[in-house]
């Protein structure tokens, strides 16, 4: 039996839309010879291990010039903006590591 009272409940639904956002990366490196690497590890397992199995592939097959490694201190902790700037004025290009 259900008793009916007063009180109206209003329901409220907390899905939201996408949002699109544009976004145009850089402009892609023909030629990686002779090219600083940047290294960002997420600090998830096995990410260490990725990365420096790419670098020395990298390394290998294209003849990198440098490697500049970076290790966050968390997963869900965004890089600085000075490791960011570094990165980016040290670096010709830079790889994200995810582990798992």
């Amino acid at each position: 039996m259900a008793t009916q009272t007063g009180r109206r409940l209003l329901l409220v639904d907390p899905t939201t839309q996408p949002t699109a956002t544009s976004f145009d990366g850089a402009a892609r490196i023909a030629d990686l010879s002779n090219r600083r690497v940047g290294l960002i590890d997420d600090s998830k397992p096995n990410a260490k291990e990725l990365l420096e199995e790419i670098a020395s592939l990298l390394d290998q097959r294209c003849g990198v010039a440098g490697i500049e490694y970076h290790r966050k201190p968390s997963a869900s902790k965004p890089a600085t903006p000075e490791v960011i700037t570094a990165l980016s004025r040290d670096c010709d290009y830079v790889i994200i590591g995810v582990g798992d």
